[in-house]
Formats: structure tokens, sequence, C-alpha cells
């Protein structure tokens, strides 16, 4: 049966000093990125660092698997800022991969200008001829609508810089006519929403010719839907953008940018029936062709102090609206789900007085009003307390036994439950041994700190941010593979 980690029964300190399980240096590499937006604060510290210094190991003993985790990151969970990261470790590491990660990792042409950046500010200079070749090759991919829209501002590193370090053979004349702008600083100003509003201003009048332009992005119409509505511009075609579901799938969003809208559209009362139905469809593309999970499911989903903090300082999405989104968007693929939000046990607890709340919803509730449905709390991290339930329930009920539990946490389990005095490994040891030999721990690692509470056989350690983390849920079940063996065999060209 395929496995992500082998069984391990050796103890450490999570980072708050009680006892976990280690990782492996590519379960702790693989979810420590796919957990980040590098750069950003974390409750428990950063992990950049240890990004830095497990993919330097990685580059020792496996570059092809940093070279494709790099590439996962960029173009399967749409994270960029940590594939330009891994991207620069590569080039300095592993030369030999240099090639197929970059020609991978760039997708937009300002893609190029942070990864040199980003080199820069980590080892400085010089830069090493791969990475020169290889950015040289692929800025010919660009038009020059597309350097003159991110060439702009005050970045350190501009596309003429990029010329200038890496030196391009221009392919053909055409492009040799744009290196020639780009070095004279003489592009074209394009045609964006940034430059129409600093020239004409934010009015109905230039958003409604942005929109029926069709040059503003999707992420541009959805980050920029309040301004949108402020100004009173049309938002019927933009509603209908947001919602189209091809629209969706080529936009890349991680689905907490939909549920930061709703939240700052409702907060400003500006919510309307249509534009939750637009964003409600936008969140149900994305698992709408995702297997079902057969049986039942206990969704367990971390709501303590830790999960509290934001994802990013430009954001004001906490990592307990991520956890509670996803796990919404789990139980819409499961064939019966039960939902528990947890903190820590105690009287003093608003979870129901017992630490946890248990929700039951149908496959066709609202992915919003599921995760909506959430309150965030606050206190210590009980990872036992689904478990108490899942033990109470089955002693008390006649009912068929729970098939998995699927968690959404950050793994810093820093509380015990004294009533059964045993860790949350022994209580998923006990259900096992009383109501069902099968049953299936999948844990979804929301931070990335490097420690888990789980270990062993029917044990599916997962991490990430993305929808793309529940069709693993499956696959480990089947004995099909893992997160890591996936990324393994991930085919980078």
């Amino acid at each position: 049966m395929a496995k992500f980690n082998q069984s391990n029964t050796n103890k450490t300190e999570n980072r708050d000093g009680f006892p976990a399980y280690p990782m492996q240096l590519k379960e702790h590499l693989v979810t420590a990125v796919l957990t980040t937006m590098f750069g950003e604060p974390k409750f428990y510290g950063s992990t950049d660092g240890d990004i830095v210094r497990l993919s330097a190991e990685c580059a020792a003993t496996d570059p092809e698997f940093l070279c494709k985790l790099a590439c996962y990151a960029r173009n399967v969970a749409n994270l960029r800022s940590v594939s330009h990261v891994l991207t620069c470790v590569i080039a300095r590491e592993a030369h030999e991969f240099t090639r197929r990660t970059v020609r991978n990792v760039v997708i937009r042409p300002d893609d190029i200008t942070e990864i040199l950046a980003c080199y820069k500010q980590m080892y400085g200079k010089p830069f090493p001829n791969a990475l020169k070749r290889e950015i040289a090759s692929v800025i010919q991919r660009f038009d020059g609508y597309q350097l003159a829209k991110y060439n702009g501002g005050s970045r350190s590193v501009k596309f003429r810089d990029v010329l200038r370090i890496t030196h391009p053979t221009p392919k053909d004349p055409q492009t040799e006519a744009l290196f020639r702008k780009v070095l004279d600083d003489t592009l074209p100003t394009p045609y964006t929403w940034e430059t129409e509003l600093s020239a004409k201003g934010n009015t109905k009048e230039v958003w409604d010719e942005l929109i029926a332009s069709g040059k503003v992005g999707y992420m541009a119409l959805l980050r920029n839907l309040r301004n949108i509505i402020k100004c009173g511009a049309n938002v019927s075609p933009v509603l209908k953008i947001l919602s189209d579901p091809e629209q969706v799938k080529k936009s890349r969003q991680l689905p907490f940018r939909f549920y930061s809208a709703y939240l700052t559209l409702t907060r400003e009362k500006m919510m309307s029936g249509s534009i939750q139905r637009s964003l409600e469809k936008a969140l149900e593309v994305s698992v709408e062709n995702m297997e079902q999970i057969p049986g039942r499911s206990l969704i367990a989903i971390d709501v303590s102090g830790s999960m509290g903090s934001r994802i990013s300082s430009r954001s004001e999405i906490r990592c307990c609206d991520v956890a509670s989104l996803l796990g919404a968007m789990a139980s819409r693929i499961c064939e019966d789900a039960t939902v528990c939000y947890f903190d820590t046990a105690g009287s003093w607890s608003s979870l129901d007085h017992k630490g946890y709340t248990i929700k039951h919803y149908g496959k066709y509730d609202s992915i919003l009003e599921i995760c909506l449905s959430s309150r965030f709390y606050g206190g210590g991290t009980q990872m036992d307390l689904p478990m108490v339930y899942a033990l109470n329930e089955d002693g008390n009920r006649d009912i068929k036994p729970f098939d998995r539990i699927i968690y959404f946490s950050d793994n810093e389990c820093n509380s015990s439950c004294g009533g059964f005095n045993k860790t949350v490994q022994g209580m998923i040891d006990q259900y096992r041994q009383t109501y069902n030999r099968n049953f299936w721990v999948h844990g979804i690692d929301m931070q990335g700190y490097g420690t888990q509470q789980f270990h062993g056989n029917q044990f599916n350690l997962i991490a990430g941010w993305s929808e793309s983390v529940l069709p693993f849920i499956n696959t480990a079940e089947k004995g099909m593979g893992s997160l890591v063996e996936t990324i393994a065999q991930y085919e980078v060209v």
C-alpha cells in the first residue's frame, strides 16, 4: 500500500514545545513550500529559513525532485514567490536543472524579473551562467505589450536590466527591434487598468470602458470588484466573467481569493444575490469534476489561536479561513460528511462547552455558507477532540463508523483530552481497534512547521491552500500514491 511516509515512532517537539513526530526531508520541504506566502510571518515563526535550508539539502541529494517541486508549486499550487526561491536555489546548487525549471516557472514576464531580484537578494552577484542563458531564451516568448505591462513602477530589476545581464541573441528582426526599445526605454505605454485609472481617474466611465475592452485580467477584475461596484460601473459583464468555468480554470486563483472578495463586499454592504451567486459558482467550478469521496468522513477544522494569523500582511484572510474554506469544499465531494470545528476543551470554551462544534451538511449546501458557519475561537490546539466526538458518537449510536478523518490544521497540537488520557494517535489506534480497522487519517497541513501528530499505515500527509490537495484523499486510499510521489512523477518538459 502506498504511503506518504514510512512508519515513524521517533518523537520530537513541535514549535510550541509539545510532543510530535518528525517529518522526513521531502515531507518537511513539501509541506513548507505549499503553505507559504514567502516572506510573510507565521504564528510560530517563519518557515522561510526551513525552505531555503531544506531545498539546498534536496538539491544535493535529489535535484530533480526539487526541480519538479518548483514547477509543481508554480503550475499546480499557483504559488509564485516560493517557486522563484526554489528556482534560485536550483540555479546555484543544481545547474543542470536550471533550464527545465526556468522554462516551467516563468509564465508571466515578471517571473523573470522576480527570479533575478530574488537571486540577487539571496546570493548577490554574479548570476550563474545557466540562469542567464535560460532567461535570455524565455524572455523572447513575450511581446512588447507584455514587457511594457510588467516593466513599470519601482521594481529593482526591470527588463532593461534583464537584457544587460543576460545578453540575449534576438531570434528574429522583430525581437531585435523590441529589445532596442526595452534598452532605450521607449516601449509604448500599455493599455492597462492601472495606466487608464492613473490617467483618467477611478470613474464609472473609465471602468465601463476598461471592462468592455476585454483587456482587464481575471485577477484584476476580482480584486477591483469593490472599486467597480463603488463607482457605479456595470458589474454584470464582470460577474459573467468571474463565474465562467473556463475563465476560472485559466485564472489560477487560490480559492480564498473569492472568499476574501466576499468578506470585503459584505463588510462594506455591497453584497448582492447576483454577486454571491457568481463567487459561489467560481468556487464550485474547482470541485465540480472531482471524484466523490465515498463513505462517512469526519472533517476536522482547526480554529485555535495559532490558526488566527493572517497568511499575508496584505490580506485579511487568516489560516483558519483557508482551512474552513477547504473543509467546506471537501464536504461537497464527500458522500456523507460531518464537519467538526475544534480548539480547546473546557467550560470556558464557546465551542458548545466541549471544545468542538459539530455541523452536518448536504452535498448541495453552499460552499460559502458552510465556510461562513465556522467561527474563530482562539483556544489551544486540541487535535484529539474530533476523535473524542467520533468515539462517543459511535459508542452511543448504532450507526456506520467513520471511514476517515480529514484534518485541516497547523499540527501544533498543544493540549490533550484528560478524559481519555491519550494522544491523538492513541485515539486513532483505539478507534481502529474498536470500530473500523480500515479507518484513514488525512492530515492536511496548513502551515508547514515540520512536525506531525500521526504516524504509521493509513496516514496520508498532504499540504497546501488549493483545492488541488483534495484528490489526494482518494489517491492515497486506493494505494495509488501520495503528494510526494505525485510531485516526484510530475512531468517537467
